[in-house]
């Protein structure tokens, strides 16, 4: 979701709220990681071995043991991909809610403003970090009004 380079370049009120967010959730993208790295080759190997075992002559019943251990691979990797999917879910609700978080527990903005960013986090899971990113410089263009 967040790889920290994308930040670089970005004001430090952002990038300091980018890292916190990176922070929550850098051992779960870990995780997502290794398993989209095996789940990959295993499903393809597994699969495409499984299905030349077949193309290749009939399996007889005294001949399903290697069969059987490529679709065993092949469960495996799709084990691992449909796991990294409810990672990475698991990454953007980390990461939503500490949006939601963030945006309710600032003083500067007034309420009824703070809700309706909220809403729009929930609503739009797509542009959820943009909208953050708009609240986060709003929330900063009011803190140096205020002193002013």
């Amino acid at each position: 979701m967040m790889n920290p380079l994308l930040f670089e370049n970005m004001p430090p009120f952002i990038k300091r709220e980018m890292e916190k967010i990176t922070e929550q959730i850098q051992p779960l993208m870990k995780k997502n990681s290794k398993y989209v790295m095996f789940a990959f080759p295993l499903m393809i190997v597994g699969g495409f071995n499984l299905l030349l075992t077949f193309f290749q002559g009939g399996v007889g019943f005294d001949q399903l043991l290697v069969p059987s251990i490529y679709a065993l691979i092949t469960a495996i990797g799709i084990a691992l991909y449909k796991e990294s999917k409810h990672v990475n879910k698991q990454i953007h609700r980390i990461g939503k809610n500490h949006m939601i978080e963030r945006i309710e527990t600032s003083s500067i903005i007034a309420d009824d403003k703070k809700n309706a960013y909220i809403n729009m986090v929930k609503k739009h899971s797509k542009m959820s970090l943009q909208i953050f990113i708009n609240f986060l410089t709003e929330e900063n263009k009011q803190k140096q009004n205020m002193y002013l």
